[in-house]
């Protein structure tokens, strides 16, 4: 598995000028310094019609279109400029191609967004706390929660003003928990220095107690034979990326959970100081699509200080 040919992430990072948009590139620096990626700067803004009433006079109209038009133009050149100045501090810190476009908003700017993803095929879109409140998350409202609730695409939720390498991954052992194992290697596939805890609870009655330590020594340890086709699948899933067991820090974490799945991610996430958390989203048909798991509710609810990637 050593000479699998690696590729590097390619992240949407949805910028508007404003402090949460601002800690998104402080939280790259943080977490991939040092780390070949490919990014995407997006700036959506309001085309200067939008705000502009509807004019019957031929002439006047003909006026008003040239003006508008130029003024398009003088606004579109200044959001270039904007991620431009942005692309060249972050290359000061990253060594990642970086990529600028600028959409002119025409209807919602989720559904902008989300488009404009799939066309590209990037493996993250990364978003600010702005748009997301309590309220949001019960009825839809805010680009971020729609991003999160609508998107195919994992969305990286990035909150708080400080950050590590260390980066929780609860599981569960099903086709989603393999997912997660693929996902989370492919996008640390380069990384030199990230801690990685892959974490599950057991049923209170479940056989297997508690485990700490690496992929080899739980396939060994584990009876059950659906457990140990599992846990070999996962390893697989790592390895098939490129992603060096023996050369990053990454561990398995599993017990029995007495205080529901929520209540032990919490408490594993503070108690090992996680400022990255990876969770996963079972795919939600008619109503139930608008609405958040209640883990991933929960986890995101709880901390307004760390990055939360919710990978669908």
């Amino acid at each position: 598995m050593e000479n699998v040919k690696k590729i590097d992430p390619h992240l949407l990072v949805c910028y508007d000028g404003t402090p949460s948009s601002t800690k998104i590139i402080l939280y790259l620096k943080e977490l991939f310094s040092n780390t070949p990626l490919e990014l995407t700067l997006l700036k959506i803004i309001s085309h200067p019609s939008a705000s502009q009433g509807i004019e019957t006079d031929l002439y006047k109209k003909l006026q008003k279109e040239a003006f508008l038009e130029e003024k398009a133009k003088e606004v579109f050149l200044q959001a270039e400029r904007e991620l431009k100045e942005v692309s060249e501090r972050l290359k000061e810190h990253l060594p990642a191609k970086i990529y600028t476009k600028v959409l002119f908003k025409y209807g919602d700017i989720a559904e902008g967004i989300i488009n404009f993803s799939k066309e590209n095929l990037f493996d993250a879109i990364l978003v600010g706390r702005r748009g997301l409140s309590k309220i949001a998350t019960y009825i839809l409202g805010g680009v971020t929660h729609k991003l999160i609730v609508s998107s195919l695409i994992p969305v990286w939720l990035i909150r708080g003003d400080k950050w590590n390498k260390r980066v929780f991954v609860p599981f569960d052992l099903s086709e989603k928990g393999l997912k997660l194992a693929d996902y989370v290697s492919f996008i640390f596939a380069n990384h030199k220095d990230i801690e990685i805890t892959f974490f599950h609870i057991f049923h209170p009655l479940s056989d297997l107690k508690y485990f700490e330590g690496n992929i080899e020594e739980l396939i060994e340890l584990v009876k059950n034979k659906e457990y140990k086709e599992f846990f070999t699948k996962f390893k697989n899933r790592i390895l098939e990326n490129g992603f060096s067991i023996e050369k990053n820090k990454i561990r398995f974490k599993l017990k029995r959970g007495f205080l529901g799945p929520a209540g032990e991610i919490i408490r594993e996430v503070k108690k090992g100081d996680y400022t990255t958390i990876v969770l996963g989203r079972r795919e939600k048909k008619g109503i139930e699509g608008f609405f958040l798991g209640s883990v991933s509710q929960k986890i995101i609810f709880y901390f307004d200080d760390r990055a939360i990637w919710v990978v669908n």
